[in-house]
């Protein structure tokens, strides 16, 4: 499974949560204040998870480029993820406006500001966040292309390395270490939940909302799904 299921999935869900957020701020629904934090914390997950596969991919083509020698173009290609594609910067950007339109979310009474301070900067980090989707999808989809040409030549150094008669060794992928993370968010999604029901509100379930620790379970099980299929494709192709 590649980084841009993952990119994709949480995307979706990010999307999905700012819309519900604007949607409920208009609407003036109390359940604004849970939809709201949990879109920027999804979009704001979203964003770290881009910028940290652009560090790692670069760190692992870098090793390799050093291991086996590959061409140190890949690499210059690569870093366009910071310059040219813009994603650095637009993921910046993103966790920026959403952090500003979170914490204005209290503008009136924190700050004494009118409300309308908030839903201006809150259709601001809506606009900003869409616009960053797109562009950190389309460097995902550029890196990943950087990193499939890198994978081919590998492939290629190891077939002329066995037909000259060298050992190589193969290290494989580990797909329980992602089931893991799955359960982990579906059981650790609803702890936030339980701690509030239980131990704030002493067991009366009707003061404390499920959302958006659904939400986030909901997530869990899909990481699970997609890991348990990568896991019988990589088992079916052995």
């Amino acid at each position: 499974m590649r980084m841009i299921h993952y990119f994709a999935t949480l995307t979706g869900l990010a999307t999905i949560l700012l819309l519900l957020a604007t949607w409920a701020g208009l609407a003036g629904s109390p359940q604004h204040l849970y939809l709201g934090l949990s879109a920027a914390i999804t979009a704001g997950a979203t964003h770290s998870l881009v910028i940290l596969f652009s560090i790692v991919s670069g760190r692992v083509l870098r090793e390799a480029i050093r291991a086996r020698k590959l061409d140190g173009a890949l690499l210059d290609e690569l870093n366009e993820f910071f310059a040219k594609k813009s994603a650095y910067p637009a993921a910046l950007f993103a966790v920026l406006f959403i952090a500003t339109a979170a914490v204005l979310g209290f503008a009136n009474y924190g700050f004494g500001l009118n409300p309308m301070v908030h839903m201006i900067a809150g259709f601001v980090a809506l606009i900003v966040n869409l616009w960053a989707f797109s562009v950190e999808g389309r460097a995902i989809l550029a890196n990943q292309d950087v990193l499939d040409r890198a994978a081919a030549r590998l492939d290629e150094l190891d077939r002329i390395a066995r037909d000259e008669g060298e050992d190589v060794e193969y290290v494989d992928a580990e797909p329980l270490n992602l089931k893991r993370v799955g359960w982990s968010l579906t059981l650790g999604s609803w702890l936030p939940y339980l701690y509030q029901v239980l131990i704030l509100w002493k067991g009366d379930f009707g003061r404390v909302s499920i959302h958006p620790w659904l939400e986030g379970s909901l997530l869990g099980l899909w990481i699970l799904f997609l890991a348990t299929r990568e896991s019988r494709r990589i088992k079916t192709a052995e």
